[in-house]
């Protein structure tokens, strides 16, 4: 059943047993009987579940029905900050999705920390010349640094891990370098470099 899993294209070892354990097979897959939430919520790496739905056109939830579909479609592209905004102000499942997101790539509970130190709002107290110049000084502390700042990856890869969620130093530094390789099935040694090298930039 694995090795039929691993035909499946973007399937690789690590989602196959994954997909194993819970029951999914490659046929489930091919006739889309399985949507992307339960990709998820069987522990599928995120940027591979993506993949997956998009390549099978699976469903984004057996439960949300089109209204579910249309709405993923709307915030399909948007920044992970963006993107949760969006879900908690529905209390849609794409919140849960978000969290699970942050346990299965290895990033725990430091996924969060960019977006919710760019979230934090400058103070207002003041006259405006204070201001203005707390809010300049404010963004060019949380501007994160891009992925192509690190050597090696270019534009071309910025754009790959960009798929995989990770479009900064800081995301690079906190990535699984197992879980994205297997996400973008890229070499699992340059994943690491990359990794290293973004740690050594974010010190």
């Amino acid at each position: 059943m694995s090795d039929d899993l691993q035909e499946v294209k973007f399937v690789g070892p690590a989602t196959a047993t994954v997909l194993v354990d819970a029951d999914i097979s490659a046929q489930d897959l091919m006739d889309r009987r399985v949507s992307h939430a339960q990709l998820i919520c069987a522990g599928v790496n995120p940027g591979v579940a993506a993949r997956i739905r998009r390549e099978h056109s699976l469903s984004w939830s057996k439960q949300g029905g089109e209204d579910l579909d249309r709405r993923a479609e709307q915030v399909r592209g948007l920044k992970d900050g963006e993107r949760a905004w969006v879900a908690a102000s529905s209390g849609s499942w794409e919140a849960a999705s978000v969290d699970q997101a942050a346990s299965t790539d290895g990033r725990g509970d430091e996924i969060d920390e960019e977006t919710r130190w760019q979230s934090q709002s400058w103070p207002s107290h003041g006259n405006d010349e204070e201001v203005t110049t707390e809010e300049i000084a404010w963004r060019e502390r949380s501007s994160p640094t891009p992925v192509t700042d690190v050597d090696g990856v270019g534009e071309r890869e910025a754009a790959h891990l960009g798929e995989a969620g990770i479009t900064s130093v800081r995301r690079l530094a906190t990535a699984n370098p197992g879980h994205v390789a297997d996400s973008l099935d890229y070499d699992l040694e340059t994943i690491r470099e990359w990794r290293d090298a973004a740690r050594s930039a974010e010190r």
